[in-house]
């Protein structure tokens, strides 16, 4: 009797190792999600750490500054054209100023000194083409707050608009700084799309091993398994029953209650029992 498997067995076994491949792919594909949208979180996390450092020290540095322009001593920088102008309420001479000092010093694109919806003043980065300024804050307008842009004087990139607002004796307004961060975003881009490209090619080696392995040991498995829990005993019925058939068997068959082949068992064994008194009135004729 021939003891290599059947096709129904070559089908069982192809469709048990199609399921186990497709329940790996979608456990290594859902992985690979979780772990790049997690990774895409951190990434936003220290942009938006960028942001609020920024933020904070636009502020602080902001409110200081505000503060040395009341200064007995650094009023004696301005000329005294400018302090007279600023007397009368005219803000031009002493806007231009703040514009052009301020740029400089927290390393803008661009800084302007909007009053009473107007631009007073403003100082441009060479190189940046830009005019057309903000004239209202984002928001209520009443407390420092920023946003990020996208591009700025035709360029693209990543920019933190800063607005803060002041208000004097007769005049509100509002100073407004934009400060390029292109460069260290692009770097933290740089390193979290380094870490998914890293987390896709570990995912795909896993996935790979993984498949051959499960795939192995499901072929073992279920070969060494349904050849004794299955086919095993089929044959070993299907033995008995030729044997019977043939006259060449001699031993006792088992009748196994708790088995799933009781009733072939039974038949077997009744078959037995009648080619036994077969054989009886053959002999007694």
């Amino acid at each position: 009797m021939k003891k290599r498997g059947g096709h129904e067995m070559r089908k069982f076994l192809l469709y048990v190792s199609a399921l186990v491949v497709v329940l790996i792919v979608a456990v290594i594909i859902y992985t690979t999600i979780d772990s790049i949208n997690r990774i895409n979180q951190e990434a936003e996390r220290e942009k938006q750490s960028v942001q609020e450092a920024l933020v904070s020290y636009l502020a602080v540095s902001a409110e200081a500054s505000a503060g040395l322009a009341r200064d007995p001593i650094i009023s004696r920088v301005f000329s005294e054209e400018m302090t007279s102008s600023f007397a009368r309420g005219d803000m031009s001479m002493i806007s231009q100023f703040l514009a052009a000092i301020l740029r400089p010093l927290y390393d803008a694109e661009y800084t302007a000194v909007v009053v009473d919806g107007e631009v007073a003043a403003a100082s441009v980065a060479k190189g940046l083409d830009f005019g057309d300024f903000p004239t209202r804050m984002p928001g209520e307008g009443d407390e420092v707050t920023y946003e990020v842009l996208d591009s700025l004087g035709g360029m693209e990139g990543y920019y933190i608009s800063f607005y803060r607002p002041f208000t004097m004796p007769g005049v509100d307004g509002f100073l407004n700084f934009v400060v390029d961060r292109t460069e260290q975003i692009e770097a933290i881009d740089a390193k979290y799309d380094q870490e998914r490209s890293d987390l896709i090619t570990r995912q795909i080696i896993i996935g790979v091993v993984a498949i051959l392995a499960a795939l192995l040991l499901t072929l073992l498995g279920v070969r060494v398994l349904t050849r004794r829990y299955i086919t095993g005993p089929i044959e070993e019925l299907a033995d008995t029953s030729h044997r019977l058939i043939e006259g060449t068997f001699d031993g006792e068959i088992k009748v196994v209650e708790d088995s799933d082949y009781v009733d072939i068992q039974r038949l077997l064994q009744s078959g037995k029992v009648l080619i036994e008194k077969m054989e009886e009135v053959e002999s007694d004729q």
